[in-house]
């Protein structure tokens, strides 16, 4: 098992837009508290490409994979069907889109997070 140091997402702000990407790394971080309960998460780094720059966001999945979640629609998106069960890292080093939508928060900053991934399609 390959153990990362990872960062938090790299600068925080990202104009809202569709922006090219590819994912990084895909892990599970469990017991992770939300409200008052423990749920899993399994937690996808993309890397878009915005303007000159690099920049990494990492997007948070619920678990359990239901075919009705936000992490089967991303499947969708990459394999054309929601699957019933797939590799995680199967998912590394997939190319695609990303739409980055904020929200504000109760403190007044500004969340940017991955609303929607995009097949990236191969031009015949």
């Amino acid at each position: 098992m390959a153990i990362l140091r990872l960062s938090r997402n790299d600068g925080g702000y990202i104009p809202e837009g569709i922006y090219q990407a590819v994912i990084l790394y895909v892990y599970i971080d469990s017991a992770v508290k939300v409200g008052d309960n423990l749920c899993d998460q399994i937690v996808i780094v993309y890397q878009a490409a915005v303007g000159q720059f690099l920049r990494t966001v990492r997007e948070r999945y619920f678990l359990p994979y239901r075919e009705n979640c936000r992490l089967a629609s991303v499947l969708q998106s990459f394999l054309g069907y929601v699957p019933d069960q797939f590799d995680s890292d199967n998912l590394i080093d997939m190319d695609c889109y990303i739409r980055i939508q904020h929200k504000e928060l109760a403190s007044g900053q500004t969340w940017c997070y991955v609303d929607e991934v995009f097949p990236m399609v191969e031009e015949s």
